[in-house]
C-alpha cells in the first residue's frame, strides 16, 4: 500500500508536531481539512474525470490546491489517518440534500467510519458546506454539536440517515447504506458523477469551505455565508466572468485554469442565466 506524505499534509492543513490517534487528533484533522482544502468540482466541470490513486489526490489537493469531491478528500484524509494509526473503513452513502424524499439516488456519497477505543465515528470531510466540522459519534441518536453545525442520526429502512440543523429545522443530507463498499465502487461513484450529465456534480457549480466567519458554499451563481445553523445565510449573487474568478481564487483558495473557467461560466449561465 502506498504511504501519504504526512508531512506534507499536516503542513497543509496546518496542523503541527505528533498525532496519536484519538479522537481529539480526529477532529484537530477534520477541522484543519475544512478550512484549507475546498469542497469544488472545477475539474468536473471542465469535463474531467477525477484521478482516484493517492499520488494524484495528493498532487492535486496539496500541491496544486485544485480542490475535489468527496471521492478525492475522504480518499485522502482515509490514507493519511490510516497512516497515523486509525482503524477507518469507508462508508458509502445515497445523497439526499436538497432532493425531494420521493426521488431515489445513488450511492455516490464517500464518508469514514473511524474506530476510536471500541466507539465508531463519522468521520467526513467530502461534502461541502454541510460536511460536520467534527467527528459524530454513530451510535447516538440525540443532537450532536460541532462547530458551526449541529446533527443527528436518524434509523431509516435503507440505512443510517445523517440529518443536519438548518433554519427550517433538520434536514436530510445522506443516508449511510449498509455494508462496506471496495475500491471498485468508488471508481464507479466517481465516474457517474463526473460524466452522467444529470448528476448533480455534473450539471452545477459547487463549492464548500470553512471560512473563520462560518461556511462559505457558492452553488451556480450563488455565494452564500452561513454564520451558525439557525440563521439565515449571507447571500450575494455573482454576475460577471470577472467575480467568478476572485471569488473561486480568493475566498476559497482554488486556482482556476483559462479553460475551467470558460467551463464555470457556460454551466452557471445554462443553469442561471442571467
Amino acid at each position: 500500500m502506498d504511504l501519504p506524505d504526512l508531512a506534507a499534509y499536516q503542513a497543509r492543513i496546518g496542523v503541527a508536531g505528533a498525532l496519536a490517534p484519538t479522537r481529539a487528533t480526529l477532529d484537530r484533522l477534520i477541522l484543519g481539512h475544512a478550512r484549507t482544502l475546498a469542497f469544488g468540482n472545477i475539474e468536473v466541470l471542465a469535463g474531467g474525470v477525477p484521478a482516484l490513486d493517492l499520488a494524484s489526490l495528493q498532487a492535486k489537493l496539496l500541491r496544486e490546491q485544485r480542490g475535489g469531491h468527496c471521492y478525492e478528500h475522504n480518499g485522502l484524509f482515509m490514507a493519511c489517518l490510516r497512516a497515523l494509526g486509525f482503524s477507518v473503513a469507508p462508508l458509502e452513502a445515497r445523497v439526499r440534500l436538497g432532493i425531494p424524499a420521493e426521488v431515489a439516488t445513488p450511492r455516490t456519497h464517500l464518508a469514514l467510519r473511524v474506530t476510536i477505543d471500541g466507539q465508531d465515528w463519522l468521520a467526513d470531510v467530502g461534502f461541502g458546506g454541510t460536511a460536520p466540522l467534527a467527528a459524530l459519534a454513530l451510535a447516538s441518536r440525540g443532537v450532536q454539536e460541532v462547530p458551526l453545525g449541529r446533527y443527528r442520526f436518524v434509523d431509516a429502512d435503507d440505512g443510517l440517515l445523517l440529518q443536519a440543523a438548518s433554519p427550517e429545522g433538520f434536514v436530510d443530507a445522506y443516508c449511510i447504506a449498509p455494508g462496506v463498499p471496495r475500491p471498485i465502487d468508488f471508481e464507479l461513484g466517481n465516474w457517474w458523477v463526473a460524466t452522467q450529465p444529470k448528476a448533480f456534480l455534473k450539471s452545477n457549480l459547487q463549492l464548500g469551505r470553512a471560512v473563520p466567519e462560518g461556511r462559505l458554499t457558492l452553488f451556480n451563481r450563488n455565494l452564500a455565508l452561513r454564520r451558525a445553523p439557525e440563521l439565515a445565510p449571507e447571500t450575494r449573487v455573482l454576475q460577471t466572468r470577472a467575480e467568478f474568478a476572485a471569488v473561486i481564487a480568493d475566498r476559497f483558495g482554488i486556482p482556476i485554469r483559462p479553460h475551467e473557467l470558460d467551463a464555470v461560466m457556460t454551466t452557471v449561465q445554462r443553469q442561471s442565466p442571467l
